[in-house]
This record gives structure tokens, sequence and C-alpha cells, in this order.
């Protein structure tokens, strides 16, 4: 290790040293006082049981902890509140001081990836939404990075210690999350968020909701081959649509004011991409499970004439949906206009067979983190889908991930 990494890591750890008395055996336990934490504790208990009990017993007990140190040491946080506190002033004179500091650089949340890593414990990290890159020292991620997870989205609490940043809390690598998928979750939790500013505001208001999605933080990216399932989703505002010209290149079928436009090459599996047009109020929808589908389909409807933009509106991955369905205690149907084109030649798998896809891969979980081997016949009649489509799944994440179970 290079001798500026050597003096930096002792620097870390005397860092360490005064947070574990300060901040873990007397800040936290006075501001949890003074703040009735344990009522709010109780509150979230109540909300996510149904996801705590799955999760390991540290996991909640660390999550308080970080929300705790998160509302006191991020920007206005609640420290401001007490520097001036009798028995914060009553501190050594070296704890005041590093308590100062703190106060002077507000720690921060972030979801990040690995851009480099610099020396054992120290690592580059690039913020997802801001871009931003920094330096950070956690033996955690070190960890993390040791077992090869390399190229997840991490869900971080960071604090600053003079030279680089550190962590605090729960350590959280999702392995298929992503800053499209943190952003659509943000969306239905705090529905205000429209903006990547917006979303990291609610990160702040409340983190308790984005730690809870730890619970799919072992989901794989699902795949069909090799494409990646993903919801991609426009919506357009257009006058009208040519049907004569869209038939030349598309199927188009209507129902109750709702024109369907689909394609006999990308309307079927894997991609299943299609477009809906709402002429009682103009709105233009394109869906698609791949992100090839949705460029094909948008290219040919442009071709076709239709002025509508080729981006999507957002995308969301599978993982994420199945995980903030649990979370949330919803079901995310993206497909408005689905069920009124109900026939299975032009889209063999409907929302339900996605729904069981979603229900095998609730239930695959727990083998896959304990590292025993499922009974995929037992599973897939749990879920609903057909034996051989499970094995097909599991295999996939065993090519993926190496072998699973004992």
């Amino acid at each position: 290790m290079p001798a500026d990494f050597e003096k930096m890591a002792d620097h870390c750890l005397r860092h360490k040293k005064i947070s574990d008395k300060v901040l873990d055996q007397f800040l936290m336990p006075f501001i949890a006082r003074r703040e009735g934490m344990d009522r709010k504790m109780n509150a979230y208990t109540q909300k996510y049981l149904h996801i705590i009990r799955k999760m390991p017993k540290e996991f909640f007990p660390m999550a308080m902890g970080e929300y705790i140190m998160g509302k006191t040491l991020a920007p206005d946080g609640l420290i401001h509140k007490y520097l001036n506190n009798i028995q914060l002033k009553s501190l050594e004179k070296t704890e005041r001081e590093f308590l100062e500091f703190q106060a002077d650089n507000p720690w921060r949340y972030c979801f990040a990836r690995i851009a480099g890593r610099e020396a054992r414990d120290f690592f580059i990290l690039r913020d997802a939404f801001s871009e931003d890159e920094f330096l950070l020292y956690s033996s955690g991620v070190e960890a993390f990075w040791t077992e090869g997870r390399k190229q997840d989205l991490y869900f971080l609490l960071t604090g600053f210690n003079g030279l680089c940043f550190h962590t605090y809390g729960n350590i959280l690598p999702f392995r298929s999350f992503d800053a499209d998928d943190i952003y659509f979750y943000g969306t239905e939790v705090f529905p205000e968020v429209d903006s990547d500013a917006l979303l990291m505001a609610s990160v702040y208001k409340d983190p308790i909701p984005y730690m809870m999605l730890a619970s799919g933080m072992e989901f794989p990216v699902t795949m069909s081959g090799i494409h990646k399932l993903r919801q991609f989703v426009a919506v357009d505002e257009i006058a009208g649509i040519a049907t004569d010209k869209l038939k030349e290149t598309f199927s188009v079928q209507w129902n109750a004011n709702i024109y369907r436009i689909s394609h006999q090459d990308w309307s079927g599996p894997p991609h299943f991409a299609s477009a809906y047009f709402n002429e009682s109020n103009g709105e233009f929808s394109r869906y698609s499970l791949t992100e090839e589908g949705f460029r094909e389909l948008s290219r040919m409807l442009i071709a076709s004439g239709l002025l509508i933009d080729v981006k999507e509106d957002y995308s969301v991955g599978m993982s994420m949906l199945v995980t903030m369905q649990e979370i949330l205690k919803k079901k995310i149907n993206l497909y408005e206009y689905e069920s009124l084109f109900p026939e299975k030649e032009t889209n063999p798998m409907s929302q339900e067979d996605l729904n069981g896809l979603n229900r095998f891969m609730k239930l695959l979980l727990p083998y896959i983190n304990a590292g025993t081997q499922p009974d995929l016949e037992i599973l897939a009649r749990q879920a609903g889908i057909e034996p051989e489509t499970a094995h097909s799944l599991y295999q996939q994440i065993k090519n993926k991930f190496g072998k699973i179970g004992k």
C-alpha cells in the first residue's frame, strides 16, 4: 500500500475510534431520547414488519441507527439544534471539536457505483445521479468487493473525516437495480418526485423506504436469452393516428376507444413491444419488455409518420417491480390497456404470466441467499408457472452466479 494511503488509513481508524465513542455511545442515544425515536421506530416496525422479519436480525437496528445519524448530521440536521446543549458542551475538547466538524461537513446519502479501487479499503465512487466522484474509505465495501460485488449499485450514508468519506450503518449493494429503478421506486413512494434533485430530497426526508430495498438486493438481472427484461414506457400526446398508414407495417386493433398497434416480429416474446392510442384524450403509449423492442417499435412508428419522442419516459427492471410490490403491498400494473386485448396469439405473455415470474423469483430468493437447493417443481406450482420455465430461470441464475446449493 502506498505511504499516503497508509497514513490515510491510520487517520480513518482514529476517526472511527472517536466516532464510535461520540456518535454511537453518546450522540445517538441522546438524540433518540430527545426526539422520540422510539415512537418512530415502532411505527416503522409496524409498517414494514413483513420486510423486517425476512432480513437478518441486525438489519433493522442498524437501519434505525443510520436513520438517527442521518437526521442528525445530514444538511440542516438536528446537530445544529443541540450544539449548545449543556450535555454537548460538557464533552471533552476533542469530542466537542469532532461534533463541530461533523456539523460543518454534513453527511450525505448516495446511490453510487465503484469507479475504481485505489488501495485496500479505499475506493473511488461515482454518484449514480450527480455523477460526482469521491474517495471512500470502507472495510465493508472492501468485503463486498472481495466477494465480487464490483458492478453493484450501492446505497450508503457517508460522512467526511477530513481526508475522505466513510460509511455509516448498513451497506446495501444492489445486484440488479440501477438509477432508473431507484427513481421509479421513488415516484411510487413520494408522488412529488419529478427530478433527480427531488428524488434525493425524498431520501433525506425519509430514507427508511429506500433501506427496505435491501429485501431485493440479491435479485439478479432478469434475462431472456441475450435480452435484459425491463419495462420501457413512454406516453406522448398526439392529435390522432393514420390507421391506413400504420396498417402497412403493423396490426391495428380497436376496442372501447383504444387502438392497439402491434407487430408480428416485435410484439411477441421476449420483447412484447406494442403501442396504444386513446382517442378520447390523445394519449399515445408505448410499452416494451426489452430495450431493443422499444427502440425498434419507436423507429417503425416514427417511420410511419407519428410525431413522437424516440426516448422512453422511464424504464424499470423486473427485479425492482417484484421488490417494490412486496414492500408497498400493492400491484404495479404498467399495461393500462392490456385487458382490452386479451388475444393470446398476439401477446402470449400476459400480465398474469409476468406476475407468475415475479412470484417465482420471490420464492426462489431465500434459497439463493441460503445457498440451498430448491425444489423447483414445488416452487413452480406455488408461483403458477410451468416447471420448464422454472428450470430455465434457475439455470440462468446458476450460470450467472455459479453453483447454488450445498
